[in-house]
């Protein structure tokens, strides 16, 4: 058997309306795993669905606001009521907001944490139930480069990435005496709009440039580039992996 086949296991990919999320339902999906796209978006996941679907794969939409604890519950409850387990949880919706120490406004700096990290914890926790009592089970969180460095403009941003890693080393310890792997993916700067608060005042020209100065492969990188490492960390593959970071940055890190 493909250790990197999923087939038979049940996914929750969170944020999967677009971006990273949507490129790694896409992928789990591809490698075998029922994926259910959720989003704060219900129509934006509806569209990773029919995505999934077109191309073969089994998928189902829900909506779910990740800072709702109530709500998070719920789209848990109603995957393991319909599919009896859940394999692999993919923790990745986010937001990024722009502000230095003393611009960051503190309604910003509040949601960047309610989302990033309070909403990831909701996330995790209502997970974890299900993956003690199955006796195994995959999480990877969507952390970040910025959690990593530190970067110009990105207060709120970095230090809630920063948290992120952290909380991935903490639940992966906490929790593998029960067969659950929990790891980390940082990305670096990826082609999605999510960085255009900060960069999206750059015209092509002047984003190449930047790119090309501070990226060793001297490009952005894609959504895509991104998946395939969810799906190993998910797989039998990475079964004695545990409590990593993985950067997929392009050498980003490495300056």
């Amino acid at each position: 058997m493909n250790p990197l086949s999923l087939a038979g296991q049940v996914a929750l990919v969170t944020g999967a309306g677009h971006g990273i999320g949507r490129a790694s339902a896409l992928a789990l999906a591809d490698a075998g795993a029922l994926v259910i796209a959720s989003d704060v978006d219900f129509a934006r996941a509806a569209e990773t669905e029919q995505l999934i679907k077109s191309a073969g794969n089994a998928g189902v939409a829900a909506v779910a606001d990740i800072t709702d604890e109530e709500a998070m519950r719920k789209v848990v409850d109603d995957v393991v009521r319909t599919h009896g387990r859940l394999d692999i949880v993919h923790a990745n919706a986010g937001v990024l907001m722009a502000g230095t120490a003393l611009t960051q406004t503190l309604d910003e700096w509040d949601k960047t944490f309610a989302v990033n990290v309070r909403g990831t914890f909701i996330t995790v926790r209502s997970v974890l139930p299900q993956m003690i009592k199955q006796k195994s089970g995959a999480i990877i969180i969507t952390a970040s480069v910025s959690g990593l460095i530190g970067e110009p403009d990105l207060a709120a941003y970095n230090a809630s990435k920063g948290a992120l890693v952290n909380f991935t080393r903490q639940v992966a310890v906490e929790y593998a005496e029960h067969g659950i792997r929990v790891n980390g993916i940082c990305p670096g700067w990826i082609e999605t709009g999510f960085n255009d608060p900060v960069l999206g005042h750059l015209d092509p020209e002047e984003l190449g440039q930047l790119v090309g100065r501070q990226v060793p492969l001297g490009r952005q990188g894609t959504p895509e580039d991104i998946a395939p490492s969810v799906v190993f960390l998910a797989s039998d593959w990475a079964r004695y992996i545990t409590g990593q970071l993985l950067p997929i940055d392009g050498g980003l890190t490495s300056m």
